[in-house]
């Protein structure tokens, strides 16, 4: 475990360099940060719009688009490991049209759920080694390999999004999809939504898919949970940290025919989000639509 002297930390604090705290499976504790980017005005206008329904609505209904269709977009990508027909993306396809009829968030939320039935029984038929194919989304807890890693990387990505959201003088806790509850950053919830498919679930799959992980890297708690062994944490990590540097195309968003590495694109849509919420617009926030390479 690593250790940090009171004087590196305020070192750290007055050079607004941010220290984060996790435990030895990766959960998020908390941070240490400098106040130099709070932001108060702002932060009162975004706790403000999480009552503003059609606010609220405008905004899930973009989030819940770009996750669908980025989710669709992986799938395509697999013709080469499993065939997939209509019938198996049908479910995704249905959720995507019906989100023009949602008249609340908890609607949005029905169609999403819906879509992620159906995402992932087809990326199951992805998985090559039968042993590590799942039979649905199993998060809390993880119930089988696949979903540990799933998990685990979902929590990377929410991670590195709580750090950017309050350097940009956000609060995490304040969303506009998410629930506000205790313990949970709602905002990194909202924002991560659209990354899944084209950052977590394609490295799991390539990972799973190399023959570099077998069921032996992973170990049951005794309470119905599998979790990765430390090793298997550790070589995740690495490929997860190797698809965050790497550059994606996700330019139809912004119309600018550039590709970003994580960190870039990630500051373009809080500052998107930012605009929105300033305005009071939700049409002015813009996940990103993952295209693939030609």
């Amino acid at each position: 475990m690593a250790q940090l002297s009171t004087k590196l930390v305020r070192e750290c604090i007055a050079s607004n360099v941010r220290i984060s705290y996790y435990s030895d499976d990766g959960h998020y504790f908390g941070s240490t940060s400098s106040s130099e980017y709070l932001n108060p005005i702002r932060q009162k206008q975004q706790a403000y719009l999480t009552d503003d329904s059609a606010f609220c609505l405008e905004w899930a209904c973009r989030i819940v688009e770009a996750k669908i269709r980025n989710s669709l977009t992986l799938l395509d990508s697999l013709g080469g490991l499993c065939e997939l027909t209509e019938e198996d993306t049908k479910g995704l396809r249905h959720s995507l049209d019906s989100l023009r009829y949602a008249e609340t968030v908890d609607m949005v939320l029905g169609f999403e759920g819906n879509a992620a039935k159906s995402y992932f029984k087809c990326l199951s038929k992805a998985v090559v080694p039968e042993e590590l194919r799942f039979s649905g989304r199993s998060s809390r807890p993880p119930k089988d390999p696949f979903n540990s890693m799933l998990s685990f990387g979902y929590s990377v990505l929410y991670r590195n999004i709580i750090g950017a959201i309050e350097r940009h003088g956000l609060h995490p806790y304040f969303a506009f999809m998410h629930k506000l509850k205790l313990g949970h950053a709602a905002l990194a919830s909202d924002l991560v939504e659209d990354l899944r498919a084209s950052l977590v679930d394609k490295t799991v799959l390539e990972f799973v898919n190399s023959g570099e992980v077998g069921p032996d890297d992973f170990e049951p708690n005794g309470a119905g949970a599998i979790y990765m062994k430390r090793e298997t944490m550790r070589r995740l990590t690495s490929l997860l940290s190797r698809t965050l540097v790497k550059g994606q195309p996700f330019f139809s968003a912004f119309g600018d025919k550039k590709s970003y590495g994580f960190q870039v694109m990630l500051d373009k849509k809080i500052v998107s989000a930012i605009a929105a919420i300033e305005k009071g617009d939700a049409s002015l926030y813009t996940p990103f639509v993952w295209e693939l390479e030609v």
